[in-house]
């Protein structure tokens, strides 16, 4: 619904709320005061902050969990903190009466959020809104790029991804790498797995023989 106005006119504030200016339009957004509001999951929210005993202040953007942990901290799936790196399984500090944090938590605006969403990217971190989680896009190789496997002989072997179900198989169960290193690494992993379960047969037949 659109109001028209004209200069000079006023428009009242509707309670708890206030007015953010986006696109050249007025939003009323609600404005958390009460120290008993509790992030929902999937609430993407900016935090501000105070470290106590320091003149050190934070600002961050964060999606919840919905979930506050004995420290007295919302979890949180991801936390942007402004100019810095994205970290994932972080805390915000709780919003309360006496709090030393002097923490201000608010919901974000569209732009932030587009600003949070660019920077998880980078991370090959993406948000699902449908489920409220955060998940970590796998790297695959482009079609008829190089990419490692382990094969039935726990040997690496280097193929190109046609995008054939056996390319999609491998990738499906995780048996696909950038890197001949880490194929290598999880072979060796898998060897001393195999090796730990045959003696474990042998003992049982063993045992069985007596």
């Amino acid at each position: 619904m659109s109001t028209k106005v004209k200069s000079g006119d006023s428009i009242n504030i509707p309670e708890g709320c206030k007015a953010v200016i986006e696109d050249g339009k007025v939003i009323f957004q609600p404005e958390f005061k009460d120290s008993d509001y509790v992030p929902k999951r999937g609430d993407i929210v900016v935090c501000t902050y105070h470290v106590p005993y320091t003149s050190y202040g934070e600002t961050v953007t964060a999606i919840c969990t919905g979930h506050r942990d004995k420290y007295d901290r919302y979890d949180c799936f991801v936390i942007y903190e402004h100019g810095g790196i994205i970290k994932r399984n972080k805390g915000i500090p709780v919003v309360k009466e006496h709090d030393p944090h002097q923490s201000k938590i608010r919901l974000a605006t569209d732009e932030e959020k587009e600003i949070l969403f660019d920077k998880m990217k980078e991370q090959r971190l993406y948000w699902d809104a449908k489920n409220y989680n955060v998940f970590l896009e796998r790297w695959r190789a482009e079609n008829n790029g190089t990419y490692y496997f382990v094969n039935a002989n726990f040997k690496v072997e280097k193929t190109y991804d046609t995008c054939c179900c056996i390319d999609d198989y491998l990738f499906d169960i995780g048996n696909y790498f950038r890197d001949e290193y880490d194929a290598k690494s999880i072979a060796m992993r898998l060897v001393e797995s195999t090796n730990k379960l045959k003696s474990i047969l042998l003992q049982y037949h063993d045992k069985l023989g007596k």
